[in-house]
Formats: structure tokens, sequence, C-alpha cells
């Protein structure tokens, strides 16, 4: 059996980039960290929180709680900012806060990121260079769909190695790539992982390509947001097809990661990276 990988982007509602800074959306970060992390320990199953690190500074007792149940910590820059609206010494300085404050906090270390919005590009690529030089691991933020707002379309959708001079090549000087979770119809590969895609797609849909990259030998690499189990999601200023986008089927996401954990075996990123060999 394949082991799967279970990533949560620990980011709460204010933390949605449509939202202005002076929008009053209420904190449920804690509330609805807590549904994800009671369904994973029914199932005693890992997962990887790639952590937003003002989130760390507000919420230590949630970091805590994490930790304290297995989990691992990724980053996610310090205020969830794409990478094409940052620059390459604010990201470094980012990196060594973070890493800084799991090392004295909680005494851990931090090996793996991913972008917010998935805005690792052709144009964002220096940030391998950065990640390789602050000793990460592995990264997991290349799409390998065609999106309006993020995505490499021309990338691998299995693990492989990154290196910023090509990011849809493996290269093995790079760091470990894990690719979200796709599935192909008509040479075209569409978004499944999660998200804003586990909540539209019907379960079968999510199944079937899971086990599809599973029957070649390939985790899928799957994420949710806490803020996508909320049952009672807050108003947003945004207009009706947004809100939409990020409330729909929040009350019953909860339901389908159940049977997802249900049916495969899902674990962290990095139980994956320790045993790849590519």
């Amino acid at each position: 059996m394949v082991n799967n990988i279970l990533t949560i982007d620990l980011e709460d509602w204010k933390h949605i980039h449509y939202l202005n800074s002076c929008d009053n959306v209420p904190e449920k970060i804690e509330y609805n960290t807590g549904l994800i992390l009671d369904l994973l320990e029914t199932y005693d199953t890992k997962a990887t929180f790639f952590t937003v690190g003002e989130i760390v500074e507000n919420y230590p007792e949630l970091i805590d709680k994490i930790v304290r149940k297995g989990h691992e910590i990724g980053f996610h820059t310090f205020h969830h900012t794409p990478l094409w609206n940052h620059e390459k010494g604010k990201f470094r300085d980012e990196i060594k806060l973070f890493k800084k404050l799991m090392l004295e906090k909680f005494q851990l270390n931090v090996y793996g990121f991913r972008a917010p919005l998935f805005s690792l590009n052709e144009k964002t690529s220096w940030a391998i260079d950065v990640l390789q030089e602050e000793n990460f691991l592995y990264d997991s933020s290349i799409f390998p769909i065609r999106n309006l707002l993020y995505g490499v379309p021309n990338a691998p959708v299995f693990p492989y190695r990154i290196n910023s001079s090509n990011i849809t090549k493996n290269n093995p000087s790079g760091i470990i790539e894990l690719p979200l979770l796709t599935y192909k119809i008509l040479g075209v590969n569409l978004p499944v992982a999660g998200g804003i895609y586990i909540r539209f797609l019907p379960l079968y849909f999510i199944v079937k390509a899971i086990e599809k990259i599973n029957s070649l030998g390939y985790p899928a690499v799957i994420y949710i947001h806490p803020r996508e189990v909320d049952p009672s999601p807050p108003k947003l200023n945004l207009p009706f097809h947004k809100k939409k986008m990020f409330t729909f089927n929040t009350k019953k996401t909860l339901k389908k990661l159940d049977k997802l954990l249900d049916k495969f075996s899902l674990g962290t990123a990095m139980d994956y990276v320790k045993g790849a060999n590519i």
C-alpha cells in the first residue's frame, strides 16, 4: 500500500487574499483546527501542518498541541504572502525568524515549505535557492495545472527533485518537490488535491485520482485549510461568487476527509521524504 501525504495549510479566515486587512473576520483557527486534530487522532494519522508564522506567535498553545500529537510543522511564510509579492532577502529573514521560534518554543527543526497560493513558478523560482541555502529538505508548492492565478502545467505530477534553474525537470542537485494531486482527462491535468477542489468535487472522483497515482507507485499529496471544516463559516465581505468559493460545502469537508482517512493510508510529508529514493 502506498503511503499518501496529508497536509494542512494552517491559516485562518483572515488570510483569504481577497479580503482587506480592515475586514472584521472572526478568528476561528483554534476551533477549526481542533476538529481536524480530533479526526486525525481517531485514525491515529499524522499530518504536516504548513504554518503561517504569525499563528505561531499568536497561538503558541495551538502549535504546542499540534506538536505534542506528533504532527509535523512546515513553513507557509510569516504573513501568508505569495512569493510574487515577496523578495529574496525578506523571504530569508522570515525563514530564519520562523525557525528560531520553532526551535526556541518547541525544540523543533523545520524542513518543509509550501508557498501561499501555490505561488512558486518560473518567475519566483529564486525561492528554491533560498530554501536550499536554509537547509530545507523539500517543497510542496507546485500545482501541475493551468489556472488563472497559479499553476505549472508542464511540471511532473509525481515527486521529483527541483532546482531554481528549471522547475519542471528532475535535477539531482535539487530539493524534493511534492506536487499536489491532479487527475489527467483528455490530456489536461485537473486539480483534485484539496481545498476548494475537495469541497466541490464528488468523493468518488477524489478516490479515483488517489487510486490512479497510487497505482503508479506514487503518493497523493492532499491539502485542506482549517476554515474548510468550519460548520458555521463567517460572513465575508466579498462578492457572492467569491464568497461561495470559500464557504461552499464547509459543513461536509470533515466527512469527506473522514472517508479518505478510512480508505487510504495517509501520513506526513517527512514520512515520505525520509524514505524517498529520487
